[in-house]
């Protein structure tokens, strides 16, 4: 007879982009199965650590090396650190004997997929962006199931049997954002509609270099909102370092109430990480993507422009063309359209379609029961 809880370890990391997302899976499986246990598994460095433990879930840390295709010392230092990841694992996989893994990329997860597969352990990819990572790509020939925001990138995956395309897993604070709450929390005009600027908690300088010249068109119509990340003041333009307006609010990073800047934003500057782009489509909200120059965040915002589900704009041309860009912008623009679109494209219900997916694998599994 099967136990009517649910042992699942969670492993990626590096940044809040796929750790949110299996936080919000995580709640999600409790909400069905209340006595269920986590356990997460990342880096040591990573930012990862205090988000998890923020949510009450179980947190270790793995060795983990990364395969870089350059030539570089540390290629010959890594592989250490990935055989001790392996053998760390598990043991890991052996105490905890979870009945699941779910895996969102990052190369401290390889070792823990081969050895989930050892174990016959089922191990899941939640792959979001359009174009797998290196990481994905070396877990699939070991992995029993495929999450995917796009139906194109699924056919990376072509020995992957178990498949299916979801909406974006979001967390509760978007689902429950509220733009007034926005308002109160961090003393914004209820009247003045709302810019937001955020590249992710770790900040990116070139972005915040890019829209600084356009502040002070801005804010004739606009009061804005600009997380700058931590390390913002070593790398922003000096002219810049002491800019005030009594509606520009500058943050380094916000930890609670995100959701609900997201909800009083009217447009939102940001990468094209598709944790946050996920966030934006459930709330509707149109966005100009500026991706990081030469990574798979260029495939996203390309997709969803085409689409007509986000502008997308590279860091270059903004800085370069700045008020004759957003003035144009602005001339074509219909307020709502790229939300609307975004919407369509990703649909509400990932995040419970993801969970029930979990636990109709658990209930196929017989290992541990």
């Amino acid at each position: 007879m099967k136990k009517n809880s649910v042992r699942v370890i969670l492993t990626g990391g590096g940044s809040g982009g796929p750790t949110l997302p299996l936080l919000a899976l995580a709640k999600e499986i409790i909400k069905q199965r209340k006595n269920s246990i986590f356990l997460f598994l990342g880096s040591k460095k990573g930012p990862e650590r205090q988000m998890v433990e923020q949510e009450g879930i179980t947190f270790e840390n793995i060795p983990s090396g990364k395969l870089r295709r350059y030539l570089s010392w540390r290629n010959f230092v890594d592989p250490i650190f990935i055989i001790g990841g392996g053998i760390n694992g598990f043991v890991k996989l052996l105490s905890f004997r979870p009945h699941v893994i779910v895996s969102a990329g990052s190369f401290v997860s390889v070792p823990l997929a081969y050895m989930s597969w050892l174990l016959r352990i089922p191990h899941v990819i939640l792959q979001m962006d359009v174009r797998p990572g290196l990481a994905n790509r070396l877990m699939a020939p070991v992995s029993h199931a495929l999450i995917t925001y796009f139906e194109k990138t699924a056919n990376n995956f072509p020995n992957i049997l178990l498949k299916k395309n979801i909406g974006p897993v979001v967390r509760q604070e978007i689902i429950k954002a509220n733009a007034d709450r926005a308002n109160d929390r961090f003393g914004l005009d209820s009247e003045m509609p709302m810019i937001l600027i955020t590249g992710g908690g770790q900040g990116a300088s070139g972005l915040n270099n890019a829209v600084m010249p356009l502040l002070k068109h801005w804010l004739n119509n606009f009061q804005v909102v600009h997380l700058t990340g931590t390390e913002w003041v070593k790398n922003l333009d000096p002219e810049y370092s002491g800019f005030s307006h009594q509606h520009y609010y500058r943050m380094e990073s916000v930890h609670q109430g995100m959701g609900d800047l997201l909800a009083k934003s009217e447009i939102v500057f940001t990468r094209a990480g598709m944790g946050i782009i996920g966030e934006l489509a459930f709330l509707k909200k149109d966005s100009i993507l500026v991706p990081l120059p030469g990574t798979h965040q260029e495939e996203n915002a390309l997709l969803l422009q085409q689409n007509k589900a986000a502008v997308l704009v590279s860091q270059q041309q903004l800085k370069a063309e700045g008020i004759n860009w957003w003035e144009k912008f602005i001339q074509d623009r219909n307020p709502g359209e790229h939300g609307k679109r975004l919407h369509q494209m990703l649909p509400n219900g990932g995040t419970k379609d993801f969970a029930k997916l979990i636990l109709e694998i658990y209930e196929n599994s017989s290992k541990w029961n």
